[in-house]
């Protein structure tokens, strides 16, 4: 017997869907995996904020998040709310009778300090993407509220068939996978001084040169590749020496792109004790004090004169966050609808946020 499970996004822009997967990347690519590899066990309905039109695929039924009536929440086994703990409080508090997961992919604004005492009384448990944001939340909410809500993690997933392969690796291409508010601009600084020594090195960006480095020259050696597709990223990371990330101010608190890399056998260079780093990155000498150049200066020398083998980290494949999530959305009794609409009845709608209220 499955289970439905109402996937609630009130902070999503525009819509997203199973068919459409791998256009998909970050928070909505993780949501459509899992429902993907969860469909023999579990009907899911999404509402999102970003959706104008109905429609169904392999992956279930989605609607806009304004369509969202107390009737649906009734008929499920479990709710999961991604990032809004303000909706996930209103979901409770229309009575849907199963668990309300609020799925959390960074940290909570310093203004919602006080969730914590709200979310426990509620009995909604926070599931985190990464470990080092589940400690950052329990801390977080620690010394301002007089309970805490059960906070637990499971990562996003990397896909069980991504594995190396026989792809040539160019030793003088590093690539840093996107995202200019990522510490893109630290990444530009580290690499140049990199390059004055190695002048074959070539560091290329998965983003458009006019959105990050608009006023000032392009440093010698890298390339900006512009928006790419989740293949053609993988693809990139198959043949280059690593992923290059040596930033040491923005925390990474899922690292789906850093699992990835290591999956195809990649090795990343990235900052130790920083976000979800460490818990990711297990193989030896992938994190290294990144402030310190010639320790990153070594460290991509070693590489280039003997590539290291790498491990993806146990935990963070697709089958196993769905086994994860599935032990989470076992089937519950779910009690009869306490409130139907009457005959000729308009239905009762739900009062949720149609923005990104957090």
């Amino acid at each position: 017997m499955t289970s439905a499970v109402a996937v609630i996004d009130p902070v999503c822009l525009s819509p997203y869907e199973f068919a459409y997967l791998d256009e998909e990347t970050g928070t909505e690519a993780a949501i459509l995996r899992l429902a993907g590899a969860l469909s023999n066990d579990c009907r899911f309905q999404f509402y999102q904020a970003g959706r104008t039109d109905v429609t169904r695929d392999a992956g279930g039924l989605y609607r806009p998040l304004d369509m969202l009536k107390v009737e649906d929440l009734t008929s499920v086994s479990n709710v999961i709310v991604v990032s809004s703990w303000k909706t996930a409080l209103k979901v409770s508090k229309l009575g849907p009778g199963c668990p309300v997961f609020l799925w959390m992919h960074s940290p909570p604004g310093r203004h919602n300090r006080r969730m914590g005492d709200a979310l426990a009384a509620a009995g909604i448990e926070i599931v985190c993407a990464s470990e080092s944001l589940a400690k950052h939340v329990h801390a977080f909410l620690a010394d301002a509220n007089d309970k805490l809500p059960a906070i637990s993690s499971i990562p996003d997933p990397v896909a069980d068939e991504l594995k190396p392969d026989t792809t040539p690796r160019d030793i003088d291409r590093l690539f840093f996978p996107g995202a200019p508010h990522k510490g893109l601009s630290e990444a530009l600084v580290k690499f140049a001084a990199l390059r004055r020594t190695r002048p074959t090195l070539r560091l290329e960006v998965a983003e458009h040169d006019n959105l990050v480095w608009p006023e000032n020259t392009v440093p010698d050696g890298v390339h900006f590749l512009g928006k790419l597709s989740d293949k053609a990223r993988i693809e990139i990371m198959r043949s280059s020496l690593c992923v290059f990330h040596p930033q040491s101010r923005f925390a990474e608190t899922s690292g789906l792109t850093l699992a990835e890399a290591n999956a195809v056998g990649t090795p990343v260079l990235a900052h130790a004790g920083l976000g979800s780093n460490d818990e990711i990155l297990l193989t030896p000498g992938q994190c290294v004090d990144t402030n310190d150049l010639s320790a990153v200066g070594a460290r991509i020398d070693d590489w280039r004169r003997d590539f290291p083998a790498i491990a993806t980290a146990p935990g963070h494949r697709l089958s196993e966050v769905a086994a994860a999530w599935k032990r989470k959305l076992t089937p519950q009794i779910v009690a009869e609808p306490t409130r139907t609409a009457t005959s000729g009845a308009t239905p009762e709608r739900a009062a949720l946020p149609n923005g990104p209220s957090r």
